[in-house]
């Protein structure tokens, strides 16, 4: 509560918004009251007291007040200072009411938010007391426009009540309603006001509503569910009958129509007190003497009594006595609301109150409920369960009884009323569809984890759209009517067939997407059973498609005979989904292995269609070795094709003269694809395609395949000359001898074919880097093949061999042994003269040869002979270059170099090398012993894994004896030899040496 000082005055007048409180007081003051921080502004009128104020207005943004006197001035308080504006326009003027533009006001005031000009009203309509209305703009403080509007037509009486809204689906078209104590107006137009009330203006409006009564005051209110977005939603006039309230449904009306049509009027309590008594006929009825309006509450000021009503159940909820607080603050005098903040005041004449309303939705679920108003229950259930249940349980009911079962079923599956109560109803009302409708949202709600309920509900709604499939493939039910001609009867059954398609085609479509969608719970196999028992196979294909069951598919297309389908269905890696994408299947290799043979051997066709599919698929997925079966079956019955082709060209009418055209091998493109274009090494592969590649009537596809695997065939080269000899195909033997390197066989099949193959086969021997022995052998085959076929004819075969002469490297004298006795040589002079250059050549080079070894052979006696006479001095000052140590008095060992030293120093020092590198006594002059003794090549051999393993070698891991070591120490000089190279990269003061290297440190 806030009160005032009473040195003001006492409240006359109150308008609320946006948390600021406008007072008008009976002494000329105005007094601005901020909530939030109890800030008070006082204004007085600049009249100073010779005026009083009749009513203060404030827009919903609380930043415009208008103040009118009972004298008939108007004030305009100018915002954010204690500046009051007289409107001239409006001089002898008494405002009743006020109707702000709140989006005029609000946009206004964000502008003011974001330091722009806010100072402007927009266009106001104001209520006189004289039943006129005007339009007022004031603007920086300056009253820019005024004018009066229309004006009721039959006698004076007080607009008391004036309220406007905008309509949603156009921002130029308004609504304004007018009250008097007896009448209500309604106004629609636009885009500006004058243009709204010119279209009333001339001639009596009779287009309002009455109530009789004697008031001299009433108010208008509108409620709205969302302020400033919404549209208000209902209005209420205070009359004496009661309050007249409606709903307002704002729509395309024209100027003319109601936006409150619906209305109706409420009663006074009946326990208001007589203090406010008016008389009517037969008696008395108590009035309030202001009225609000909350969302569901009517709030009722009378003389010393405060009532809220409830608007939907009309009853009362709170009733108070005001009479001890109206002697301790004055006569209670009016309410006030504020919109913007959802905020109700009640004034005295000396004091301020809030009226508070907690919960004030509590019960109104219940009573929407009562009223049959489901949708509006259900929006204030505020997310409680057992009252969200309980209303769509009514609902459902009540939809179920007037014969709405689909809605019912929709509704039934948000309740927790039990499955089988629901589903048992359905059923015996006979009601499938609405069932199914049902079923599919129950689906839709029960958890994952139910897996049996989740099958059980997918497998009856399977069986409840089979069911209803067959029905509309039946007959159509036979039609009674027998009114009309035959035409219009024919008409309409043809219409009732296409609406019969229609919805078996929507219903098969509607089954369709059901499968996508839950074929993860359906059980498949059960699934297939129903299907099938209804004869459905387009929806059983359909669904093996969904579940990719490609084994069924391809089954079931080849049953029927189409291959093509078959092999489409077996190629197609993706299966459908319901989102209208593709998921993509897991490869199944067992099925091209399954179902191969009988794709292969349907037609040639399909045979090459299925090889093209094979050859598509990656490499990685397909053994091409289990295809292998396939493939002979299908070349079995490609030869059956090729007779029974063959049979009927013997008998037509040529004879047989025709032409046979056959096809492509298909087995050869597929193996010889696979073996081409991956590193394929099973031989079962190679062997099958040199089968097929034998029986090709060309030579070309097999010598081709051979030379592509060159000298290491993958295939059995021996089986391949098998079908070779077999088939007649010498030439393709020859190039596997070839490959092979059996050179010798390779150019005595070729012998067989002609000379020219033989020779080129001698050359490539030759190029192949064969020895001179072996090369000689080939041609000699080559030439003793042409002497023995040219025996009748020495001449020619002489010329044929001087010929195979000039390109190899036999000479005449190897040859001549193959011609007969008694030949004539003439014809081989060149040759043999050639060959006796060649041998004098040879010659020289062997005594060349000869002369040098023998050169050789002295050098080496020579140094034998200088080394056995050979000494070394050793004096017996001398000292050992390991050690330093005299020599003289202990076993030595001295090395040509002039190197001396003790034999135990020598075998240390070859042993602490041995350590670090023992692989190095394996090679070099070390050699000579290490390698030669068993003993010590498997000791080195151990120690040299030791040291690659642990970085140094363990000597305890052998068995040698310094003598051992001493014998390896002996051949080389650790100071002059590899030793020494081998350890120039390691550091000169080793680990056991660093206490020396820390001595000499600085």
């Amino acid at each position: 509560e806030w009160k005032l000082d009473k040195r003001y005055g006492r409240i006359a007048s109150l308008s609320a918004g946006n948390n600021t409180l406008l007072m008008g007081t009976d002494m000329g003051w105005v007094i601005r009251f901020t909530v939030v921080d109890d800030r008070k502004v006082r204004i007085e009128l600049p009249s100073h007291g010779r005026e009083n104020i009749h009513r203060v207005f404030l827009d919903p943004t609380g930043t415009h007040g208008l103040v009118s006197t009972v004298e008939g001035t108007t004030y305009y308080i100018v915002p954010g200072s204690k500046r009051m504006v007289q409107l001239k326009g409006l001089r002898g003027v008494v405002i009743e009411s006020v109707a702000w533009n709140k989006h005029s006001v609000i946009a206004a005031s964000s502008k003011s938010s974001r330091g722009l000009s806010a100072t402007s009203t927009g266009s106001v309509l104001l209520g006189t007391r004289k039943g006129s209305i005007y339009e007022v703009i004031v603007e920086e403080g300056k009253e820019k426009f005024s004018k009066r509007l229309w004006e009721i037509d039959d006698g004076p009486m007080p607009i008391c009540g004036l309220q406007m809204d905008v309509f949603p689906t156009d921002n130029t078209k308004f609504f304004v309603m007018a009250a008097t104590p007896t009448r209500h107006y309604q106004f629609i137009g636009g885009p500006t006001y004058e243009a709204l009330f010119s279209r009333y203006v001339g001639g009596r409006y009779r287009g309002f509503q009455e109530l009789p009564g004697r008031l001299s005051y009433s108010e208008l209110h509108f409620s709205y569910n969302e302020y400033p977005n919404g549209n208000a939603q209902r209005c209420a006039w205070l009359t004496q009958a009661g309050i007249f309230q409606g709903d307002l449904v704002f729509g395309a009306q024209s100027p003319g129509d109601k936006v409150c049509d619906q209305h109706d009027l409420v009663n006074y309590p009946p326990t208001a007190g007589l203090d406010g008594k008016v008389g009517v006929s037969g008696g008395f009825v108590a009035v309030p003497l202001s009225i609000a309006m909350s969302q569901f509450h009517y709030l009722l000021l009378f003389k010393g009594q405060f009532i809220c009503t409830n608007r939907l159940s009309r009853e009362v909820v709170y009733d108070i006595s005001l009479k001890t607080d109206a002697k301790r603050y004055g006569a209670f005098r009016g309410l006030g609301c504020d919109l913007s903040q959802g905020t109700f005041w009640m004034f005295s004449e000396h004091c301020v109150f809030e009226v508070l309303i907690v919960n004030e939705d509590r019960d109104v679920w219940r009573l929407l409920l009562e009223k049959g108003d489901f949708d509006g229950a259900l929006r204030h259930c505020k997310e409680s369960k057992p009252k969200l249940d309980m209303v769509r349980s009514k609902q459902a009911d009540k939809l179920f009884s007037q014969g709405y079962y689909k809605e019912a079923a929709r509704v039934y599956a948000q309740t927790t009323r039990t499955f089988e109560e629901i589903t048992l109803q359905f059923v015996t009302a006979g009601k499938p569809r609405a069932l199914k409708t049902y079923l599919l949202l129950k689906l839709g709600s029960l958890p994952a984890t139910a897996e049996t309920q989740l099958t059980m509900v997918s497998t009856w709604v399977t069986e409840i759209y089979l069911s209803e499939l067959a029905d509309l493939d039946g007959p159509p039910p036979e039609s009674w009517d027998t009114s009309g001609d035959e035409k219009e009867r024919e008409a309409a059954a043809r219409r009732a067939a296409e609406e019969r398609a229609g919805e078996r085609k929507r219903v098969s479509a509607d089954f369709r997407r059901f499968l996508e969608d839950h074929y993860d719970i359906l059980d498949q196999a059960t699934t297939f059973n129903i299907i099938s028992s209804h004869g459905r196979t387009a929806e059983l294909t359909h669904y093996a498609e969904v579940i990719g069951d490609r084994d069924w598919l391809v089954r079931h297309s080849l049953s029927r005979g189409k291959a093509k389908m078959a092999l489409l269905i077996l190629a197609k890696y993706w299966t459908r989904h319901s989102t209208g994408k593709r998921k993509k299947a897991a490869f199944d290799s067992d099925l091209y292995y399954r179902y191969a043979p009988a794709l292969l051997t349907h037609s040639e066709r399909i045979a090459k269609e299925m090889v093209t599919t094979l050859i598509r698929i990656d490499k990685k997925l397909l053994d091409p070795a289990r295809l292998i079966p396939a493939f002979v079956r299908y070349d079995a019955a490609r030869k059956l094709r090729q007779r029974e082709m063959k049979d009927k060209k013997d008998s037509a009418e040529d004879g047989g003269r025709g032409v046979i055209n056959e096809a492509p091998h298909q087995g050869i493109r597929y193996f010889s694809n696979v073996v081409d274009s991956t590193d394929m090494k099973d031989p079962a592969v190679h062997n099958y395609l040199v089968s097929l590649l034998v029986e090709h009537p060309r030579d070309d596809p097999l010598i081709k395949f051979v030379e592509r695997w060159g000298h290491e065939p993958v295939y059995e080269y021996k089986l391949a000359l098998a079908m070779c000899h077999r088939h007649n195909k010498m030439r393709a033997a020859s190039e596997i001898h070839k490959v092979v390197g059996e050179y010798e066989e390779a150019i005595k099949v070729a012998l067989t074919i002609n000379l020219q193959l033989a020779q080129l086969i001698a050359i490539e021997a030759e190029k192949a880097g064969v020895d001179e022995e072996r090369s000689k052998k080939l041609w000699l085959l080559v030439a003793r093949h042409v002497i023995e076929v040219e025996k009748h004819d020495v001449e020619m075969a002489t010329r044929k061999v001087s010929d195979i002469l000039k390109h190899c490297s036999l000479r005449i004298d190897e040859v001549l042994p193959f011609f007969p006795d008694f030949v004539k040589i003439g014809s081989f002079k060149g040759e043999v003269v050639r060959s006796l250059e060649q041998y004098n050549q040879k010659i020289r080079s062997l005594k060349e040869e000869m002369d040098e070894h023998t050169k050789t052979a002295q050098r080496i006696r020579a140094d034998i002979e200088a080394q056995r006479n050979r000494t070394a001095v050793v004096s017996e000052t001398r000292r050992c270059d390991l050690s330093g140590e005299q020599v003289t008095a202990r076993p030595m060992t001295a090395f040509p170099c002039g190197h001396v030293f003790l034999t135990d120093k020598l075998v240390s020092n070859v042993i602490k090398f041995a350590q670090k590198k023992p692989r190095a006594l394996l090679s070099g002059p070390f050699a000579a012993v290490t390698t030669k003794e068993e003993k010590l090549r498997r000791a080195l051999d151990s120690l040299a894994k030791d040291a690659q393993e642990r970085g140094t070698a363990n000597l305890a891991l052998v068995n040698l004896t310094r003598a051992d070591w001493a014998r390896i120490a002996s051949h080389e000089c650790p100071l002059c030899g590899s030793m020494m190279i081998l350890t120039c990269h390691d550091p000169l003061i080793g680990p056991d040496e660093a206490k020396e290297a820390d001595s000499w440190a600085i």
